[in-house]
């Protein structure tokens, strides 16, 4: 039996391992074995790949998934209800980018359905393999989750984390922690809590699966002890099950990758557009001899066809470098709930209240000008003057905003014996490097 018929309908899964990419390989339906593992963190950069139908799937770091929950199950509503959806959280890709953006139905919750949006960031370049796949999806999505927790692994040596319902995905994201511990473990609680309060979840999992492949370290005893403490429940070791490739992947397409295509697809129709025009030049070459000029001039036409889609990169990196623009903008640490969460700890033990937080975090641009604006104003009331000085105190003085320089005026005593106070801060930290 030849190499090539062996071959015939291998299906291969390039994923993201803990240090690097990784190739698996299977028949089509069937189990995946790992057949490549590297610790090259740039797709462009592993060679050897299997032959066969090749699926990648992007790194979580590089996808954002944003459920939600629709008023109804029909998939052609829930189309227009998930780019709604998408468009009204300010993340619609630009359309010549490709097609960055998909949704799946994950499960239901009384009559209404669950559904989570994904959009892709553009891939920067050298992150796309040489060889072109068949189909894209999210690592998320080829990994079986279990529905009884957090499940927490390492992919190009980023911690990530997801939770699912029924088996599907309904939220995944990168940790901005660069290890496992208390800060990695409150943060993906505060991202349950924010998904209890939406009503994605009902009620938020008390246990975290930890993932280790065969090759990698298991974490010690007092980093899962920490990592459970910020969770808030419990986190123990489990083995990283092989992945799989969904029976039906998503339609996510990159434009460099859709642009490759577009060529194939023009050069086979020049390819048969000349063996046509050869054909009956030769048929014709004794009597027709001005067919020639008119197969040149479907050629000339055919070969523009070709050039026209190259336009198409320049695009691209025209956009590339606006989405580098916006890192000042989405830095972890500057996220609106990340910066109210130290502000609220910040109070004392009863008798303050915030009654309003206003965050500003954006990026102004005046023609090649560009100016990083943030700053948080605080407004609220106390029973005694004290605890208003003590809340003074805590904000200068928390880690978490220790980048923020803070106007705090005398607080003032109202009509009914309380003390009244406005704190604004602004942004004197560093600038964010792209």
């Amino acid at each position: 039996m030849s190499a090539k018929s062996k071959k015939k309908g291998e299906k291969i899964l390039m994923l993201p391992g803990a240090r690097g990419w990784e190739a698996w390989k299977g028949m089509n339906g069937g189990a995946l074995d790992l057949a490549l593992r590297t610790e090259e963190h740039r797709a462009l950069d592993v060679g050897g790949l299997p032959v066969g139908e090749l699926t990648m799937a992007f790194p979580v770091r590089d996808v954002s998934a944003l459920p939600f929950r629709a008023p109804t199950g029909d998939n052609a509503l829930l189309n227009d209800l998930a780019n709604m959806h998408v468009e009204r959280l300010g993340m619609r890709p630009d359309a010549n980018s490709g097609v960055l953006s998909d949704f799946f139905k994950v499960g239901m919750r009384g009559e209404e359905c669950l559904v989570v949006p994904l959009v892709l960031s553009p891939p920067p370049e050298g992150h796309l393999p040489k060889r072109s796949p068949q189909a894209f999806d999210v690592s998320a999505r080829c990994l079986p989750l279990p529905s009884d927790g957090v499940v927490i692994w390492q992919e190009l040596n980023r911690w990530v984390f997801a939770l699912a319902e029924e088996g599907q995905p309904l939220h995944f994201q990168a940790l901005a922690s660069n290890g496992l511990g208390e800060d990695a473990g409150r943060e993906i609680r505060l991202t349950l809590s924010q998904l209890e309060m939406q009503g994605l979840v009902e009620t938020a999992p008390r246990h975290s699966f930890v993932w280790v492949a065969e090759e990698e370290e298991p974490p010690t005893a007092e980093e899962l002890a920490a990592l459970g403490e910020g969770f808030g429940g419990t986190a123990t070791v489990a083995a990283k099950p092989a992945p799989v490739i969904p029976p039906k992947t998503s339609q996510l397409l990159p434009a460099d990758t859709r642009a490759e295509r577009m060529a194939v697809r023009q050069r086979k129709q020049m390819v048969l557009m000349i063996t046509a025009v050869a054909v009956a030049y030769l048929g014709l070459v004794a009597y027709l001899g001005y067919t020639l000029v008119e197969s040149n001039k479907k050629t000339d036409a055919a070969k523009a066809d070709y050039d026209a889609i190259y336009p198409e990169v320049i695009v691209f990196q025209d956009h590339k470098i606006k989405w580098e623009e916006l890192l000042p903008v989405v830095e972890q640490e500057h996220n609106p709930v990340e910066l109210l969460l130290h502000c609220a700890q910040a109070r004392p033990d009863g008798g303050l209240r915030l009654e309003r937080c206003d965050i500003n975090n954006q990026l102004e641009v005046n023609g090649d000008e560009r100016k990083l604006i943030r700053s948080i104003r605080l407004q609220g009331k106390a029973d005694e003057l004290e605890q208003v000085n003590t809340f003074n105190e805590n904000v200068k003085r928390s880690s978490g905003l220790k980048n923020y320089s803070w106007n705090t005026p005398p607080a003032t005593e109202t009509n009914d014996g309380r003390w009244s106070f406005t704190y604004d801060a602004v942004y004197v930290g560093p600038l964010p490097t792209q």
